[in-house]
């Protein structure tokens, strides 16, 4: 018979108290100090969460256990190496976890797989201050997961088997081992995730952070004295599930349209009006500020458009400005 199973409502105050047998082990690496001046905004962290981290565990098969398979929950953010300053921060902010080098592409990886610490840290951050994505659907089945932990189901096959369908819910579902082997399992249902509002800026501080681009288009023109069309683009990116959120930063920016990919089910928020950007975009991100190396694309985006305000970009010598500014910006920067 297939088995299904329900997702348990959770609290932070349903999680009970663990033995050190269900930590996790972390691993550390030497990396830089954080400046203990700089913190950061708390809704700025659960932006930068809804773009880049992942809710997730492994089933892994043990010897170790009697059920014969080991269940480890993490939460994590990756990003490029020259972000490791901004996960050292948040590593500062939540006061554990650890940060380790991906070998095999060399970006960095902020780790919490303590079940303690996800429980007395992680958990009640984001019970405060919400996601806003469909990542929070990964967050409640997350949880769900970390309660049967908790009461020790997971050592039982009963309670292996919830887990099991729970996870099959969850960012890309089963590997084909887990298929294989729980083939009586139906994932559980995906908690639905009604759209709401912003609630703080930092939020889209955070979060563009992560899935935002401030990038500067240079056309051939003939309709220009240079011969060429300087244009400035701020866009946001995000999977087409969430699709109503980046249609709403239309209204909530008052500026801007929306773009679908239907092939890579991708959604866009765009601002490519040059006033709308001087005056709306660049202000809104000159008080709620971008964090890691993308605040230095920010900066090279600003500079440009300020060039552009005096008219720079319509002389030979202010579009060579221009072009050397772009030149170091975005994936061609490289440090």
């Amino acid at each position: 018979m297939p088995i299904a199973f329900s997702l348990i409502g959770l609290t932070t105050a349903n999680f009970s108290i663990y033995s050190k047998s269900y930590f996790i082990r972390s691993f550390s690496t030497s990396l830089p100090n954080v400046n203990p001046s700089i913190v950061l905004d708390p809704y700025f962290i659960t932006g930068l969460t809804d773009a880049e981290a992942s809710f997730s565990f492994s089933v892994i098969k043990s010897q170790q256990n009697i059920v014969g398979w080991s269940v480890r929950p993490s939460f994590a953010i990756e990003l490029n190496d020259r972000d490791i300053h901004l996960l050292n921060l948040l590593k500062s902010f939540f006061g554990v976890g650890s940060l380790r080098i991906n070998k095999k592409n060399g970006s960095v990886i902020y780790s919490v797989q303590s079940v303690k610490d996800l429980v007395n840290v992680i958990i009640p951050h984001f019970d405060k201050y919400l996601l806003v994505t469909n990542k929070k659907a990964d967050f409640l089945l997350f949880k769900s997961i970390i309660d049967l932990i908790c009461k020790k189901e997971h050592l039982t096959i009963t309670g292996l088997t919830k887990i099991v369908s729970i996870k099959a819910s969850m960012n890309k579902g089963l590997s084909s081992e887990l298929y294989k082997s729980f083939p009586n399992v139906i994932p559980i249902e995906r908690p639905l995730v009604e759209l709401t509002k912003i609630l703080n800026p930092n939020w889209l501080a955070g979060f563009v952070s992560g899935e935002g681009c401030f990038f500067v288009n240079i056309t051939k023109s003939k309709t220009t004295i240079t011969g060429y069309r300087v244009e400035l683009r701020f866009t946001i990116t995000q999977h087409s599930r969430d699709a109503e959120l980046i249609k709403s930063l239309i209204n909530y920016y008052g500026c801007g349209t929306f773009s679908q990919d239907f092939k890579n089910a991708a959604v866009y928020f765009i601002v490519i009006n040059f006033t709308d950007i001087f005056n709306i975009i660049i202000p809104f991100f000159s008080k709620y500020h971008i964090k890691g190396v993308k605040s230095m694309d920010y900066s090279d985006f600003v500079k440009i458009a300020k060039l552009m305000q005096n008219k720079a970009h319509l002389t030979i010598e202010g579009l060579e400005q221009i072009k050397k500014i772009k030149e170091g910006m975005n994936s061609k920067r490289k440090n």
